[in-house]
Formats: C-alpha cells, sequence, structure tokens
C-alpha cells in the first residue's frame, strides 16, 4: 500500500510556495479579514495581501484572510488555500474536517490542486472507496495538466489501488509529470527505465532521469545518484561528487544517506576525517527516522570506545532498538552483551534467546553461537535440546562440524525425535550414509512422530534407501493420516490404486496393529521439527488410538 502522508509545510522560498498553493488571483479580488487578535475589526483584505503576510511568516492573518476570500469572493483559488492551511495547522490549530470541506468546494469549480489534495487526504485516510475516489479525482487533475496529480495517479497505476494496475500507463503520467519537471516523478522515470516496469529497460535514460531528479532536490535521487558515483554502478566513480551528494541527500533528511555520512565520520574514510561531533549527528539523525542500520553503527560506536566514550548501556539500548526492528546482527550482538555481561547485568538465558532471535532474523551467527555453547554443554537450562537442534544442524549443514554432529546423535539416541529426523534426513543426503537416516527416520516414525511417518511410507514408494514396498508404503501413509498428515491420504490413495486388496487389507492390518501397540504408550509431547531454513511445523506426539482404515 502506497503511503501518502501528508505533513505540515514549512518556511519555504516564495517561489516554491507559489508552485504549492497556485498563482495568486488578480489584487482587485478582496474580501475582509478581522485584525490579528480582534475578532470583530473587519478589513478590506486581497490574496496579494496574504501572500505577502506568508512571506513576513504572519499566519494567523494568512489563515484569516484566506478564510474572508474563501467564504467572500476569492473562489476556488481561496477555497483551496483556506483548505490547505486548515489541514496543516497553520496559522491555528489543525481542523481536517472543515478542510475537506473547503477542498470539496474547490474540486466543484474544477480547481486541479484541490482535486490533487482532496485525493491525498482520501488516500492517508484509507476510508472504504476513498482509493477508488482519489483515482477519480486524480485523473481528472492529471488531464488538466497537474504534474503533483500525474505523479500520485501513477503511482497508484503502478500499484494497482484504486484502479486496475497498468504499468504503461502508469509510466505514461510518470513521464508527463517528469516532463513537467516533478522531480519525485523524474525519480519514478529512472526506476520504471532501470527495471524495464511500464518500458523498455534504457540504463542511459534511468541515469538522466535519476540525475535530474536528484538535481531537483528529490533526495532519494540523490542518495541513489550518489551510491552510483561511488561505486562506478553505470557512471564514471567520482568519490567527491558522491561524498557531496549524500551530503546533500542527508541534509534534506534521507535516512540511509544520513547514515552514510555518519558512518564515514565515524571511521574516517571516503574523503571525510573522522569526527564524533558530526558521526554522532548524523548517525543520531538517521536513527530517529527509524534506520536499523544506523541505530547498529550507533551501538557498535559505543561498544568500541575509539571516537565516541565507550558506553555499554548506550550501546545496549541502540541494539535493543535494531533488534526490535528486526535486524539479525544487533540482536547478535545484544545478546553477546547479556552474555559478557557489559552494560547489563550478565542473563544467559536472555542471551541464549537473543541469538536464536538473530538465527531467526536470517543472521547464521547466532544459530552457530546457539550451537557453540551446545557443542561445549553451555546451554544448561537455558534452551532445551529439542529447541537447540535446529540450529545446531544449521551448523552442521554448513560446515560439517563433527562435534556438531556427534551433539545431535546424542540427542537423537536419548530419543529427542527432531533430533531423529533431522539427522536422519542429513544422513539420507549422503549416498554412503542412507542406512544410518532410515534407521533413525523409522526409530521416531515407530515413537509417534507423523512426519517420520509420512517420510518413511514416502520413501517406501520409490525405493530411496529402502525396499520398494508398497505394503509398507501404505502401512506408514495411512498411519501418518489418521494421526493429522495433511498430505498422506491422497498419497495414501494413489498408493492404493496401485496395489491388490491383499496387499491393502495386510497393510490395513500392520496399521492396526501399530495402533493398538500406540494405545499401551504413554502419550509422548508435542515437539517442534524444522530443518534449518524452515518454517517450524508442529509435530503430532504419539497418536491418539484413531484406527486406519
Amino acid at each position: 500500500m502506497i503511503s501518502f502522508e501528508l505533513r505540515p509545510v514549512r518556511a519555504l522560498p516564495y517561489a516554491v510556495i507559489i508552485a504549492l498553493l497556485g498563482a495568486p488571483l488578480p489584487a482587485q479580488d478582496t474580501a475582509t479579514a478581522p485584525e490579528s487578535g480582534q475578532a470583530e475589526a473587519a478589513v478590506p483584505v486581497t490574496m496579494s495581501q496574504v501572500e505577502e503576510a506568508w512571506r513576513n511568516g504572519d499566519f494567523v492573518f494568512v489563515r484569516q484572510g484566506l478564510k474572508a476570500l474563501a467564504e467572500g469572493e476569492g473562489g476556488a483559488l481561496a477555497q483551496y488555500r483556506y483548505g490547505r492551511v486548515l489541514l496543516e495547522g497553520t496559522g491555528g490549530p489543525r481542523d481536517p474536517a472543515a478542510a475537506m470541506d473547503w477542498l470539496e468546494k474547490a474540486v466543484t469549480q474544477n480547481h486541479a490542486p484541490a482535486s490533487t489534495l482532496l485525493a491525498r487526504v482520501l488516500l492517508s485516510n484509507k476510508g472504504e472507496g476513498n482509493a477508488e475516489r482519489a483515482a477519480n479525482l486524480l485523473s481528472s487533475a492529471a488531464k488538466r495538466g497537474d504534474a503533483e496529480a500525474q505523479y500520485y495517479l501513477g503511482l497508484l497505476l503502478m500499484a494497482g489501488q484504486g484502479v486496475a494496475p497498468d504499468p504503461k500507463a502508469a509510466f505514461d503520467w510518470f513521464l508527463a509529470a517528469g516532463e513537467a519537471g516533478n522531480p519525485a516523478a523524474q525519480y519514478e522515470l529512472s526506476k520504471a527505465y532501470s527495471r524495464g516496469v511500464g518500458t523498455d529497460k534504457n540504463p542511459e535514460e534511468a541515469l538522466r532521469w535519476l540525475e535530474e531528479a536528484a538535481s531537483g532536490g528529490f533526495p532519494d535521487a540523490q542518495y541513489f545518484l550518489a551510491n552510483a558515483l561511488d561505486t562506478g554502478g553505470g557512471v564514471p566513480m567520482d568519490k567527491k561528487a558522491a561524498l557531496d551528494w549524500f551530503r546533500r541527500a542527508a541534509e534534506a533528511g534521507q535516512p540511509q544517506a544520513q547514515r552514510e555520512l555518519g558512518t564515514r565520520y565515524l571511521v574516517g574514510q571516503n574523503g571525510v576525517e573522522p569526527n564524533a561531533d558530526e558521526a554522532l549527528r548524523w548517525l543520531r539523525a538517521a536513527a530517529d527516522a527509524g534506520d536499523r542500520s544506523a541505530m547498529h553503527n550507533l551501538g557498535i560506536a559505543y561498544a568500541g570506545g575509539e571516537l565516541l566514550p565507550q558506553d555499554f548501556g548506550k550501546s545496549v539500548q541502540w541494539f535493543e532498538e535494531a533488534s526490535y526492528l528486526g535486524l539479525g546482527r544487533s540482536s547478535l550482538a545484544l545478546g553477546q552483551l547479556y552474555a559478557e555481561g557489559r552494560g547489563v547485568e550478565q542473563n544467559m538465558e536472555k542471551a541464549v534467546g537473543l541469538f536464536e532471535t538473530a538465527a531467526q532474523q536470517g543472521e547464521m551467527a547466532g544459530a552457530l553461537a546457539i550451537s557453540q555453547l551446545a557443542k561445549s554443554d553451555g546451554l544448561g537450562n537455558f534452551m532445551a535440546p529439542q529447541r537447540a537442534v535446529s540450529w545446531v544442524m544449521v551448523d552442521l549443514a554448513e560446515t560439517g562440524d563433527a562435534a556438531a554432529e556427534a551433539w545431535v546423535r546424542q540427542q537423537a539416541d536419548a530419543g529427542v525425535r527432531i533430533a531423529q529426523i533431522n539427522l536422519g534426513e542429513w544422513y539420507l543426503a549422503q549416498e554412503d550414509r542412507k542406512p544410518e537416516g532410515i534407521a533413525l527416520i523409522r526409530v521416531a516414525a515407530m515413537a509417534g512422530s507423523v512426519p517420520a511417518q509420512f517420510r518413511l511410507g514416502s520413501l517406501h514408494v520409490t525405493g530411496d534407501g529402502v525396499d520398494l514396498d508398497y505394503v509398507a508404503a501404505h502401512k506408514w501413509l495411512n498411519i501418518a493420516a489418521a494421526s493429522g498428515h495433511p498430505e498422506a491420504a491422497e498419497k495414501r490413495g494413489i498408493v492404493g490404486d496401485l496395489m491388490t486388496p491383499e496387499q491393502i487389507a495386510r497393510a490395513q492390518a500392520e496399521a492396526r496393529e501399530y495402533f493398538d501397540t500406540a494405545r499401551s504408550r504413554a502419550p509422548q509431547t508435542e515437539q517442534t521439527v524444522r530443518t534449518p531454513g524452515s518454517a517450524p511445523q508442529v509435530t503430532q506426539g504419539a497418536t491418539s488410538g484413531t484406527e486406519a482404515d
């Protein structure tokens, strides 16, 4: 979903103000407005006086004057501008409901900027039918040449929001807005040419429009142009120019550029000398904007104590922020601080949990940290073996470490089913160790692991590492189906079509015999089976005694 968040207007150059508000009405258009602080006194006001008050920062007069013009003879322009100041809280409190009423009045007079702004308000509210109404308003304004409307309509067409997706039409509107000088549309043109979306790929045009957008002051374009110049990606490498564009983008509030600039000041590289104040200034700006890598870099800076004063407490705070936002390396670093008791009270249970969080966030080092603790008997009661097996298996799969294999084998021999299944699968992937894999899968299946039962049945269907045996296949698939495996019944049916009635009867008898034996066993607890890189699947414990077909 595209974000159309509306932000307050800041003090801007007069030319920009006029571009935002639209061309002024002739000076003779007048109305009356109360003087500042005198609600009852009325004086004539013109749009020129309102614009002069804006330039002078007298926003109370601006608001009062626009109200008088909107209620008088100011027409659509005054209604649009008054709606805008109500929306943004200029010169008084925000009043979105009244703002929309005034924008609607201007829209009925075919005022294109009012249609565009009203569309943006509707999109930011995300109410039912708002996207469709917004698309209609933008389409109307775009056809009348409003470049901002053309840009936003292009975004809706690209995303299929309020309209059917149409990348080609989106590109055409971006082109119209870009040629009219809209920097945001120029940036979208650069992306479209770069990716071949809505048009043919054209690196030269992608670069041309990126440079146009950057020169027009669009921060994201400035950042990506800086990256291209810094790495020589599609343009001649120019480190000096890259640094200049990074700085421009950072000063315009682009978080990635702020992080890049702050990191350069932190380590003293790529054209800048180490500078604690500048490093902290830019990294804080990026972090405050939600850039999690900037948060991580601040954590590293405070932990290292080289340029910034060492402060593990602040390091913990920044790592916590980035970890919460899903950055695996911050979860890993935070776990290490808890393990060592730096900046926080030592807490191995918390450390192990953070290592697991890091692993779940894609940081393999988190899995390796858990594996290292497991192999050295350092897990203690901080993580159950059933939970640790998956992460030790990541170590085994990545490194083939004999100590990791020995630990998982120890758990398998102790009856941990997830260890039996995962190690069994690892052995099955090695031709010379398939018998070991089959043996472990069979042990887990006999103990009531539904995934192992399904796997064993499937292996007997293909004869992979075991005899091709439809009776055994039907038996284990039947048992898995009765225990709730989602695919087992269908596969059992396919196998059954290849069997004689006598074979099916024998397979069913063997399945019933399994359940009779299972009833005499105490119910097992549920386990979580996860092969490296996969999402967890809940595995049933021992069967409940449901009869097989």
